[in-house]
């Protein structure tokens, strides 16, 4: 029987912790903190590898300190394109929150999430890449504007955040909600349920 896994977040993302606790995984937060960069690299690739960096930057750290730990690291890269698939970042200023904001306005556009469980001590790895297709509401230029008043947007890649007041700009999504707020919880229950059998039943806390 194989030993139950302490899971690990590697991320500060409070959305993505949202999602674990809303399961009620206990987890332990250790953001792996290395340098994201976008590149002109297909978006899939890109999301895979940055994962997979995120993973193992933060997998490899706990090996040094205890090898022989049962753990399963959870590290997800999520990005927004626009219509045309271009990939678009976090914004920098009011201006540019704005111009994204209006470039998706009455259109869709995808989010893709990277999803890779680094499962402790023997590193075996588990990858999958989730798109979902958002479709914004026509807004006016009254109600862009009082939702970059009223939100972070500069901590938002494509400048909202779904889960949060970015809810009243969005007409409908296809796939998976989940994936849009950065984590795909049902691939990443599907993938530990396959690993570790209904052992992870006890994982859950009511």
């Amino acid at each position: 029987m194989l030993k139950l896994p302490k899971i690990i977040l590697a991320s500060n993302s409070p959305a993505r912790a949202n999602i674990l606790k809303q399961i009620g995984f206990s987890f332990e937060i250790k953001p792996s903190n290395i340098k994201e960069t976008i590149s002109s690299i297909n978006p899939k690739e890109l999301v895979t590898k940055i994962s997979s960096q995120k993973a193992f930057a933060v997998g490899n750290e706990i090996l040094k300190q205890q090898d022989d730990i049962s753990a399963v690291i959870i590290a997800c890269d999520t990005i927004t394109l626009n219509g045309s698939g271009k990939i678009i970042g976090k914004p920098l200023t009011f201006t540019e929150a704005k111009n994204m904001l209006e470039g998706f306005s009455n259109k869709v556009h995808d989010v893709i999430t990277g999803c890779t469980l680094l499962i402790l001590p023997e590193r075996t790895e588990y990858q999958k890449v989730i798109v979902t297709e958002v479709k914004f509401r026509d807004l006016s230029q009254n109600e862009i504007n009082f939702y970059l008043n009223n939100e972070k947007w500069n901590l938002r890649a494509g400048g909202y955040a779904i889960q949060d007041l970015g809810a009243i700009l969005i007409e409908e999504i296809r796939g998976d909600y989940y994936n849009v707020v950065g984590l795909p919880i049902h691939w990443v229950w599907e993938t530990m349920y396959s690993h570790y059998g209904e052992s992870i039943f006890s994982l859950v806390r009511s």
